[in-house]
């Protein structure tokens, strides 16, 4: 008896692998490598010295394709391979469910046949987007944080918003975060590594209350939520997206590759037509990233404040009496007893706001001095206590949105030209700033009292001698002057590096290295006027002192006054007396005013006075300035 040879039609594996080339060649045929879908899956981005792509993921097992970092064809074609496998491959799960957005998207641009292709069930991520139970996403931007270098540009998330609908219940919904993974390591390795890559990022997924806690409550640092108007079907494409990369880790940059700019890449992965990331290159800054989402059309649907517990705290003490403000904080402190506000002369309404003033001063100084909740304290206990015995129903503070949301802020580059007078000679100035903010622009959508410039730079001019210098190149300037009160006690500081022109003694105006550090306080000694005084060191690296470098220390103090909404004002002094390398007394005085034209232009003049190791001058100058 003769024995027959099957066909190849009958054999499971044949049928599997001509299928598998057809899907090939048809991925080929209609060159879906080069599909937007495709490549933000992958993350490709043009190379910046080199042609073709590059995706910005860089863990090895997001790769199908040995070359598929580099290759979006390779990967592609090997993705399709994968499909066909028997078994599980990565993290115990079969390819079509660890890459699911990507099987999901080829299934329908190739019309996989699901009886020429085994489909296989993905029980893992069923039940984590049940756990989900999507309705839409919330794009979350806690503001700037200026004591953690990490966060001292703000920070942005994304709420995954349940579709039960109410808002009480947001508090339990589930965020998807990016954020690096750096071990607590002490500043300047911090700030290197951040800087040059050497830090690895990833996204996780926890519950809101966690976040709205950390940024909220223990950093104090007011949230922002804008709530997108995205399908269901763009929500399930992002959400297969973020499961894809539950594992899959990046090289972490503070300044492009960071917590909002891969946040973006998720909104492309929903939207493939928003093109978000195109309009970033060097860096990509948490409130320009939002303002972006913001200028998408009928991309936000809504947009709520949530205010931190420090702001919280701070509307319930204008609320009271300083008399009043000073018993609360008495109880809280456990310096008075809890029966103290028991006196005759108070109304219930005041028993109340007292007894809440003190229980909301006790839960801040939990947050911020332990980082735990105040649950268990026994001066909370009592606290809470004696206000459900007081006749007066919950008073809640009176706290109004600002204005001005973060994305409706001033942009964050800034371009001046000024003319001056410096000692009878006329100048032309020109500065660019790529980033910030300074104490004295328009504050809207901005944190008071903060100052953050970065490369801010400037180049002079004289028409008596045709010279044009760089007058100054500041790679850092930072001040945080938080202001003060009973209850709220910051500390102020500020820090600065880069070249400086100083006059000597020959009044030759040398380029010199100069770093600047101070500590102090700072009060809002009226609505709309802040005055601080500081403690600063400062160091000047030039051939022309002894020992190349000069040190000194000294006081330093000013105001910053609203006058109106357009008009601001600064108001500076600092004396110095150098120590180490030169015994020089230096002093610097300004008054510099700021005018709003439009909320992206306006005018600045300043007039100051300084020493430096030379012989005073005085400076005047007027300039306008444009944000872009």
């Amino acid at each position: 008896m003769l024995c027959s040879t099957p066909s190849a039609s009958s054999d499971p594996a044949s049928d599997g692998n001509a299928y598998l080339r057809e899907l090939q060649r048809s991925a080929r045929d209609r060159r879906l490598w080069e599909h937007r879908q495709w490549q933000v899956l992958l993350h490709y981005r043009p190379q910046l010295l080199a042609a073709g792509l590059k995706s910005q993921v860089d863990d090895p097992s997001f790769f199908l394709s040995p070359s598929g970092k580099f290759d979006p064809q390779a990967e592609l074609e090997a993705t399709l391979a994968s499909f066909f496998v028997d078994g599980t491959e990565r993290d115990g799960e079969h390819p079509q469910c660890a890459f699911i957005a990507r099987y999901q998207w080829l299934k329908q641009e190739l019309g996989i046949d699901t009886n020429r292709l085994q489909e296989h069930a993905c029980h893992r991520f069923d039940q984590w987007l049940a756990e989900m139970d999507p309705d839409t996403v919330t794009l979350v931007f806690p503001v700037a944080y200026l004591n953690n270098p990490a966060s001292m540009f703000g920070h942005t998330l994304l709420r995954v918003d349940t579709n039960d609908g109410r808002s009480q219940t947001r508090l339990l919904d589930f965020t998807i975060n990016y954020a690096a993974t750096t071990e607590q390591e002490p500043g300047v390795s911090f700030a290197l590594k951040g800087l040059f890559g050497g830090y690895q990022g990833s996204f996780t997924v926890a519950p809101y209350y966690v976040q709205v806690k950390r940024y909220g409550d223990v950093e104090s640092r007011d949230i922002w939520e804008y709530r997108l108007a995205l399908t269901d079907e763009a929500v399930l494409r992002m959400l297969m997206h973020v499961w894809e990369l539950k594992t899959a880790s990046f090289d972490y940059f503070f300044l492009d590759e960071n917590c909002s700019y891969h946040l973006l890449s998720l909104l492309e992965s929903a939207r493939p037509d928003l093109h978000l990331l195109d309009q970033f290159g060097l860096w990509a800054i948490p409130a320009d990233t939002v303002r972006s989402v913001a200028e998408v059309d009928d991309l936000i649907s809504s947009v709520t404040f949530r205010p931190s517990r420090r702001t919280v705290l701070q509307a319930r003490t204008q609320d009271l009496a300083p008399d009043l403000q000073n018993l609360a904080k008495c109880i809280g402190d456990d310096r008075c007893p809890v029966d103290s506000v028991s006196q005759p002369h108070l109304s219930a309404l005041d028993q109340a706001r007292v007894l809440e003033l003190a229980m909301e001063y006790v839960a801040y100084r939990h947050a911020i001095e332990t980082e735990a909740t105040a649950e268990n304290d026994p001066r909370l206990t009592s606290i809470s206590k004696a206000r459900s015995q007081v006749d007066s129903p919950r008073q809640s503070p009176g706290i109004e949105t600002p204005s001005v949301r973060p994305d409706q802020g001033h942009l964050s580059k800034r371009a001046q030209i000024s003319f001056g007078v410096e000692d009878s000679q006329n100048f032309w100035q020109l500065n660019l700033r790529p980033v910030l903010h300074d104490l004295i622009d328009p504050p809207g959508g901005y944190i008071d009292g903060a100052q953050l410039e970065f490369l801010d730079m400037a180049a002079r001019y004289y028409t008596s001698d045709n010279n044009l210098t760089l007058e100054y190149l500041d790679l850092v300037d930072l001040i945080s002057i938080p202001s003060r009160n009973r209850f709220i006690k910051p500390l102020s500081w500020k820090a600065s590096v880069g070249l400086k022109r100083f006059r000597f003694a020959d009044d030759d105006r040398l380029i010199t290295g100069h770093g600047n550090a101070g500590v102090g306080l700072s009060y809002a000694v009226a609505q709309a006027a802040t005055l601080f005084v500081f403690a600063e060191a400062t160091g000047v690296v030039s051939d022309r002192f002894d020992e190349t470098v000069a040190l000194g220390a000294g006081p330093s103090a000013g105001a910053i006054v609203e006058l109106t909404d357009r008009w601001r004002m600064a108001l500076f002094a600092r004396a110095q007396a150098f120590f180490l390398g030169s015994s020089q007394l230096t002093y610097d005085l300004a008054l510099e005013q700021a005018i709003d034209l439009t909320p992206q232009s306006g005018l600045r003049i300043r007039v100051a006075q300084n020493q430096a190791f030379g012989d005073p001058a005085v400076t005047a100058s007027i300039g306008c300035l444009v944000y872009f």
